[in-house]
């Protein structure tokens, strides 16, 4: 299929597709160039952009997708394996949310101690940390 079908089927982009290829988490085999010097994309590659999909969708980056993706080639992913890359990413998920929250919490700190203030203060810069 040509890129532009497989941008439609896959969801990505042309461009992403492209990127893909560029950065080889897309690989196309020798003879998949038409006469036309076209890009032909097996099936295959669909199925490979369906998955890469599904781990950026559960928040995996580029580089945790690539691992992923060796592991399936080379047929050493299993589910126990997959189980304890998933944790691993839901700890990391949970130390990112208590870190947004204290930035919240300073945040409002910071915002009821302003709102105390007369609204026409001008401020030095040591005043903006008057929550800390």
């Amino acid at each position: 299929m040509l890129i532009g079908e497989l941008s439609k089927r896959s969801g990505f982009s042309r461009d992403t597709i492209r990127y893909y290829e560029k950065i080889g988490l897309i690989v196309l085999p020798k003879k998949a160039r038409r006469e036309n010097n076209y890009k032909d994309y097996p099936e295959e590659t669909l199925l490979l952009l369906k998955t890469l999909k599904k781990y950026k969708e559960l928040g995996f980056t580029l580089e945790e997708i690539r691992e992923l993706v060796v592991l399936q080639s080379i047929k050493v992913l299993d589910i126990s394996k997959l189980i304890k890359l998933i944790e691993i990413k839901l700890s990391g998920v949970d130390e990112e949310i208590e870190k947004l929250h204290d930035i919240k919490l300073k945040l409002n700190r910071e915002l009821y101690s302003l709102m105390e203030e007369e609204q026409t203060k001008i401020l030095d810069l040591p005043e903006m940390s008057l929550a800390a």
